[in-house]
């Protein structure tokens, strides 16, 4: 059976018509086969399961490649089978055939479909790994394409159990300009794994990536990258999880923690004591950009100065961005066990790992506090990242820590359900 529900007076008609008992079992996924087709009606529509959302697209300059964005919501008890994104007159770019989707709900199998067998029409297919798509949970999904034209229609399909429920959206009319889900980063060192959950905790994926040997981690707004500290190279992946290379920059010396600014990758070389860098596109490399002091193990980078441990030394060493002017004890903070370490516009913030703190000095090495945040005794403080909110730290509890910029409301379980966490990483604001 076929509804097609075109305009609200069709919809009145079938109503009148005595349909909407039959509507009612649809939307319990009781009716073998029920097919909703609704046209194009503005930014979002909603049938007996499905609601979609089209959140608009951004078109990236530089490549001219657009994401388009729906959220959709699954109404219904029956887990959605799948959700396909339509892109006739498009060129797919991404997410690739027969890749995995990272959602907030879990991981998807995508393929790329064509107009014959299933859905019925050119799309990028998502079908959720996991059966928690239901009961009026949602997912945002993205679609990389070329050849965009914002007055073209796109047709949607949302299908669980016998519910299948299918959408025309003109994507010139949106509910706004998709704003990405930012997202905090972790090493797992046991398992070799970067996890990732939102900004508030939620929808942990302990298995995001899966690497060689990560330790430390960075992100911008399109790759991860981290070092793997065992094979000695630097891995970067897209910033959904795909395109996984382990092998980004090879040749580092024991790196320990990465970062990243505008133009430039940085990383730690323990054994060789030194700072590497090389282009965001991995191209030109240093293994010996800085000479540092002995043990350099964090390392951080802002808009003038790039800073770093030196774990022996029991300082933060500071230089310019070209290398120049290398202070190695821009920090003497005292008797100190350095790990990671951080930088925001007002503060440097460095992991203590004997002395189970994260501590804090001013942007001009003045002011320290040893104990600006204090975790139990024996739980080892290793990375260290910063927003414009939160300080943000992991430990060999596997826990993710959390606090207010000022050191307040210390939350030492933010998130859990790792072991032996280290790096740590937020998207950028």
């Amino acid at each position: 059976m076929e509804h097609t529900r075109i305009l609200s007076a069709t919809l009145r008609s079938a109503m009148q018509a005595g349909l909407s008992l039959i509507a009612l079992v649809t939307g319990l996924g009781l009716m073998p086969g029920w097919q909703s087709t609704i046209a194009a009606q503005g930014c979002q529509q909603e049938g007996a399961c499905f609601v979609f959302e089209s959140q608009g697209y951004i078109t990236n300059p530089s490549n001219g490649q657009t994401t388009i964005a729906f959220r959709v919501t699954n109404k219904c008890r029956n887990p959605a089978s799948y959700v396909a994104i339509g892109t006739s007159g498009f060129t797919r770019v991404a997410p690739a055939d027969g890749s995995v989707y990272n959602g907030d709900l879990g991981i998807y199998d995508v393929a790329w479909t064509r107009a014959s067998g299933t859905p019925g029409f050119e799309s990028v297919k998502f079908t959720p790994a996991l059966k928690n798509f239901a009961n009026s949970a949602s997912e945002t999904l993205n679609v990389v394409v070329s050849n965009f034209n914002p007055a073209s229609m796109v047709t949607v399909r949302g299908k669980a159990g016998n519910a299948q429920e299918t959408y025309n959206f003109l994507l010139s009319q949106t509910c706004g300009i998709p704003t990405p889900t930012r997202r905090i980063y972790w090493t797992i060192t046991d398992t070799h794994m970067i996890a990732r959950a939102n900004l508030n905790g939620q929808s942990v994926n302990q298995s995001f990536i899966n690497t060689d040997s990560a330790f430390g981690v960075a992100v911008d707004s399109s790759h991860i990258y981290w070092t793997n500290l065992m094979s000695n190279t630097i891995g970067r992946a897209d910033v959904n999880g795909q395109n996984v290379n382990q092998s980004f920059i090879t040749g580092a010396f024991r790196p320990y923690t990465v970062a990243i600014d505008s133009r430039h990758i940085y990383w730690t070389n323990a054994a060789s004591n030194t700072i590497g860098r090389a282009d965001l596109d991995g191209q030109n490399v240093n293994q010996n950009f800085i000479v540092t002091g002995n043990g350099p193990y964090g390392v951080a980078v802002d808009s003038n100065y790039i800073y770093w441990t030196n774990g022996s030394l029991r300082t933060i060493g500071r230089a310019d961005l070209d290398g120049q002017n290398v202070n190695q004890t821009f920090v003497i903070p005292g008797p100190v066990g350095f790990y990671g370490m951080a930088v925001d516009s007002g503060h440097i913030y460095w992991a203590d790992l004997p002395n189970y703190t994260v501590g804090r000095a001013e942007m001009d090495g003045q002011n320290v506090n040893l104990s600006f945040i204090s975790l139990p005794w024996g739980d080892f403080p290793r990375g260290v990242a910063v927003d414009r909110s939160h300080v943000y730290w992991t430990s060999d509890s596997g826990h993710v820590g959390r606090a207010d910029l000022d050191g307040q409301n210390v939350n030492l379980s933010f998130i859990t359900g790792s072991c032996c966490s280290s790096g740590v990483a937020v998207d950028p604001d």
